[in-house]
């Protein structure tokens, strides 16, 4: 069984209660879109910028945990 109450009716919302919620989802589904197309150059830049960070933080950590190990077994 399908429900017809959405979120705008639900908590009263009366300038949405009006409205679609299809047209109100495929608003947000565009907006949200847009916003992440906008976004992905940055969020790539970031990225890029912070692999040879994490690379060098990582080879340090394999570095010092073989060097723990090999004092152990020495």
């Amino acid at each position: 069984m399908r429900t017809t109450a959405n979120i705008a009716t639900v908590r009263g919302y009366a300038a949405y209660a009006g409205a679609r919620p299809a047209d109100l989802a495929g608003a947000a589904r565009f907006v949200k879109n847009v916003a992440l197309f906008a976004a992905a150059p940055f969020i790539g830049l970031a990225y890029a910028v912070a692999f040879p960070f994490v690379a060098v933080g990582m080879l340090a950590w394999y570095g010092v945990r073989a060097a723990r190990k090999r004092a152990g077994a020495a």
